[in-house]
């Protein structure tokens, strides 16, 4: 779907320029919220040492999240940056695309109407309840959802208007006409299937709706508001009751984003996004590069394993492979590597972001499966060390094999070598503290993404890499990370209750 920043002509113009300057500036308070997690937690760490604590430390962690998600989602829609799936939708046309684009838009906004009104709702019956630990009225935090999803659903309202203004322009009306209908359509469906007398099994309820959620995210539907709406129409149809129906969607976007686990994951990516903005991804390469770099398939290898030692404190596969890939791939191409080696290594070296601990998948994982965290980091340390070691191994074999493909490098003395390790010892100092309070059980994986995040910054503070451009750049690249992965949590929430009551998953599982 397309930005809401319209160009001049187009209807409701004036609104939608509005609409972008309230989007712009409701996501500092994303910034704000993200910023102050990690001093919120340091700070109620230090107070545990003392044998005290931060009165209701918990409770705003949450909702710190909370407000990170909600904050973004509008600036996001506006910008079509939800994570979505293109790979068919880029091959739309013509009429085709016109009738995804109005499709997508519409389903979308019957969805967020919905997500709204019910988080209105469940704002309402809170008024007067006080919160557990800080006792405070509630409403104070169940506003967030509400604020964010009707600003959400205000540029979803705008961008139904553009598409079927540009199909008309297009002509394609007949296409946008269908889609409109198709997208009524589906959702009267469940409507009437509660009311009629035809019956399936909830086993064939869940089949279906598994095959609309696909169909959904071939059109480009974004994978939240895709989940939010087969787990919407399923517990219509699977409940045969709209109030029951009704009631999840309300109260799932607050529940399923304020997780204390999930604090974890902005965290651990603000970590990761300094110690980018410090310099490390240089160090990484060029040490790395003095030590093996005159080998056969050096330079490849090298980049290799700055992948790895990035992956250490980053946590995200795209992340890892383009930092590495903007130092290593110019290296190459200098001395003329073959271009499916040189790419191809590093396209595999940066899989190893969300395998060597700290990863935001495992955290993820870990929340969804309810399997420990801390343990699923240990878990990938040894088998990313061992895709690391393959990796190179087979960049060797190759370039021993075809030393055209995989020029060797310069050579380096002892002294030089080390010189560039120095640089690194404050990175694996830092690693070391974080996965080990964490497996040691003094920190929970939330306080040791907090403790990263303290390191990191002091560690960008003392090479004098660390400025207002890039504390913002960090603040910014974690709050829309964190918003668009929150609002696929949000999908699975939703979706989870219908799945459930269907049976599909257990019925899989026994089958598997």
């Amino acid at each position: 779907m397309a930005d809401t920043t319209l160009d001049q002509g187009v209807p409701f113009a004036a609104l939608a320029s509005k609409l972008e300057q309230i989007c712009s500036k409701a996501k500092w308070l994303a910034y704000i919220a993200v910023a102050v997690m990690p001093v919120l937690i340091c700070a109620d760490v230090m107070c545990r040492l003392l044998h005290t604590g931060v009165p209701g430390a918990l409770e705003l962690q949450e909702n710190l999240l909370v407000l990170t998600t909600y904050g973004l989602i509008a600036w996001l829609q506006s910008r079509d940056q939800h994570m979505s799936i293109d790979f068919v939708y880029k091959h739309f046309t013509g009429g085709m695309k016109s009738w995804a684009d109005v499709f997508v838009s519409s389903m979308t906004f019957t969805i967020l109407s919905v997500l709204s009104w019910e988080s209105l709702q469940t704002f309402i019956t809170k008024i007067g309840t006080l919160s557990v630990e800080l006792y405070l009225p509630l409403e104070l935090y169940y506003w967030i959802p509400v604020f964010g999803l009707t600003l959400t659903l205000l540029v979803v309202a705008l961008q139904v208007v553009r598409h079927i203004v540009a199909a008309f322009r297009d002509g394609h009306a007949l296409s946008a006409a269908l889609a409109l209908v198709a997208a009524g359509l589906l959702v009267y469906l469940p409507f009437w299937y509660r009311e009629s007398d035809y019956e399936v099994s909830s086993l064939i309820l869940g089949l279906i709706g598994f095959a609309l959620l696909f169909f959904f995210l071939f059109m480009k539907m974004p994978i939240g508001w895709s989940m939010c709406t087969i787990g919407a129409l399923g517990c219509i149809a699977i409940y045969r009751s709209v109030n029951a129906a009704l009631a999840v969607m309300g109260s799932t976007p607050y529940s399923a984003t304020a997780s204390y686990n999930l604090v974890a994951l902005p965290l651990f990516v603000l970590m990761g996004c300094m110690i980018l903005y410090s310099g490390i991804s240089v160090d990484l390469f060029n040490s790395a590069n003095k030590w093996i770099g005159h080998l056969p398939g050096g330079m490849g290898m090298a980049g290799v394993a700055g992948c790895t030692g990035f992956a250490a404190v980053c946590g995200d596969s795209l992340s890892t492979a383009v930092t590495m890939g903007s130092v290593s791939l110019p290296e190459m191409q200098r001395l003329r590597y073959d271009p499916a080696l040189s790419t191809g290594s590093l396209a595999a070296g940066g899989t190893l972001g969300i395998l060597i601990p700290p990863s935001s998948g495992f955290i993820i994982y870990g929340i969804v499966t309810e399997v420990s965290i801390g343990r699923l980091f240990m878990a990938g340390l040894i088998p990313g060390l061992l895709l690391a070691g393959m990796f190179m191994a087979y960049i060797y074999i190759t370039a021993v094999r075809h030393p055209e493909r995989a020029p060797r490098g310069p050579q380096y003395t002892l002294a030089e070598k080390v010189q560039s390790s120095l640089g690194l010892l404050p990175i694996l100092a830092l690693f070391v503290l974080v996965l080990g309070s964490i497996v040691t059980g003094i920190c929970s994986p939330t306080e040791g993404g907090a403790v990263g995040v303290a390191g990191a910054f002091f560690y960008a503070l003392a090479r004098r890499k660390l400025n207002w451009r890039n504390l913002l750049a960090s603040l910014e690249e974690t709050s829309i990370l964190t918003s668009r992965i929150m609002c696929i949590m949000m999908g699975v929430g939703v979706l989870g209750f219908f799945f459930a009551q269907s049976r599909l998953p257990f019925l899989l599982a026994d089958f598997i």
